[in-house]
C-alpha cells in the first residue's frame, strides 16, 4: 500500500510539473486539458494525505499536504503574471480608418478624463447568447467597449435590433470564414475610433478585429498618435481543433504587445498554468484579473458554480491599470461574461 501511495503521489507531482514545460511543448493532446486541471490537484493530494495518515505513512502524508498547499497557492505563477515588463516597445500603426466616426453619442476621453473605461468580453457559444441579455449587461455596467467571440450574422442582427448602435455606435467585425472556431469575433465601442481593422494578428484562428481610440484627439479622424489605445477581440482555437494551432494562436497574440497601450479581450482557451499563456504575458501583457484581484478569474462553464476553469481574459499593456474585474451570467452562453474597469495612466 505504501508503494501504491508513493506511486500515486509521484504521478500527481509529475502532473503538477507539466506547467513548467517550455511554451509550445504542451501542444499535444491531452496535455492542454491536464494542465487546465492543475488547480484542482489539491483535492487528490489531500485524499492521499488522509489515506497516508490512516495507514501511518507520515512522510507520504506530509509530502501530500505540501503538494496540496503548493497547488492551492500557485504563488510562483502569480508573481510571473503580475510582473511589469520593462522592455522598450515599438508602436505599430493601424491604417484602416473606421468609416463611422460622426455619431454624436460617441465620447472621447477628454470629456471624463478621470473616469475608468469599462470593457466586457463574452464567448457567445456559436451565436446562441441572448442579445437582450448582452444589452442589459452593457447598459447596467455602462460598458464602453464590448468584445464578443463566436458571433454569427444572426446574432449581430439581433444585437442591432436590441439597440446596440444606440449605446455602442462604432463596431469592427472580423471576416466570417469557414475556418473560424465557432464563429467570428467583433468589437463595439462608444469611444470614437481613429482607426480600425478586421484583423490585427495573423494567428491560426478567427480574425482578431481591432479598434484604436485616442484620448488626445477626442475622436477626430487622424493619423494614429502615440497616445492611442488599441482594443482587440480574440478567440484562439481550442486544443480539440488542433493543439499546435492552439499554442501558436496564444503565443502569436504577443505581437499585439508591441502596441504602447493595448487591451486584448476574449476567450483565449488557456490559463496561467499553461506555458504558452505565460509566454504571451512575457511578451508585455498583464492579466487584468491577476492585477486587480491577485487571482485568476474563472469563467467556464457558466452552469456550474464550482468547479470552473479560466479561459476568458482581459489583457492589458502599456499605461493601463485594472481596477475591478467581475463575471456575469449571460443567458445562452456556456461562458461567463468578464467585465473590467480599466484606468489610463
Amino acid at each position: 500500500m505504501t508503494i501504491a501511495l508513493g506511486t500515486a503521489l509521484a504521478l500527481l507531482v509529475l502532473w503538477w510539473a507539466l506547467r513548467f514545460l517550455p511554451a509550445g511543448a504542451e501542444g499535444h493532446l491531452p496535455l492542454p486539458y491536464l494542465i487546465a486541471l492543475i488547480p484542482f490537484l489539491w483535492i487528490p493530494a489531500l485524499l492521499l494525505a488522509v489515506v497516508a495518515v490512516v495507514l501511518g505513512c507520515w512522510p507520504l502524508a506530509v509530502a501530500a499536504v505540501v503538494l496540496a498547499v503548493i497547488v492551492a497557492l500557485r504563488v510562483p505563477l502569480h508573481r510571473l503574471s503580475l510582473r511589469e515588463t520593462s522592455r522598450e516597445t515599438k508602436r505599430e500603426t493601424y491604417r484602416e480608418t473606421h468609416p463611422d466616426t460622426s455619431d454624436t453619442t460617441a465620447r472621447g476621453y477628454d470629456e471624463q478624463p478621470d473616469a475608468p473605461i469599462t470593457v466586457m468580453t463574452l464567448n457567445c457559444r456559436f451565436g446562441r447568447a441572448d442579445a437582450d441579455a448582452i444589452m442589459d449587461a452593457v447598459r447596467a455596467h455602462d460598458v464602453d467597449v464590448l468584445a464578443l467571440q463566436e458571433l454569427t450574422a444572426d446574432l449581430v442582427g439581433a444585437l442591432d435590433a436590441a439597440g446596440i448602435r444606440d449605446v455602442l455606435p462604432h463596431r469592427q467585425l472580423g471576416e466570417d470564414r469557414p475556418t473560424d472556431n465557432g464563429g467570428f469575433n467583433g468589437l463595439w465601442t462608444r469611444l470614437a475610433p481613429v482607426a480600425a481593422a478586421s484583423s490585427s494578428a495573423q494567428i491560426p484562428a478567427a480574425d482578431v478585429p481591432v479598434i484604436v481610440t485616442s484620448p488626445t484627439l477626442n475622436g477626430q479622424p487622424a493619423d494614429v498618435p502615440d497616445s492611442a489605445i488599441a482594443f482587440a477581440s480574440a478567440h484562439t482555437k481550442s486544443p480539440m481543433r488542433g493543439c499546435r494551432a492552439w499554442s501558436q494562436g496564444i503565443v502569436g497574440l504577443g505581437r499585439l504587445a508591441l502596441q504602447r497601450a493595448t487591451v486584448v479581450l476574449g476567450d483565449l482557451n488557456c490559463g496561467i498554468d499553461h506555458p504558452s499563456f505565460r509566454k504571451l504575458l512575457a511578451a508585455g501583457f498583464r492579466d487584468a484579473s491577476m492585477s486587480a484581484l491577485r487571482k485568476p478569474m474563472v469563467s467556464f462553464p457558466s452552469w456550474l458554480a464550482w468547479p470552473r476553469i479560466e479561459l476568458d481574459h482581459v489583457l492589458i499593456s502599456g499605461g493601463i491599470d485594472a481596477e475591478r474585474v467581475e463575471t456575469l451570467t449571460i443567458h445562452g452562453s456556456d461562458h461567463l461574461a468578464t467585465v473590467a474597469a480599466l484606468r489610463i495612466r
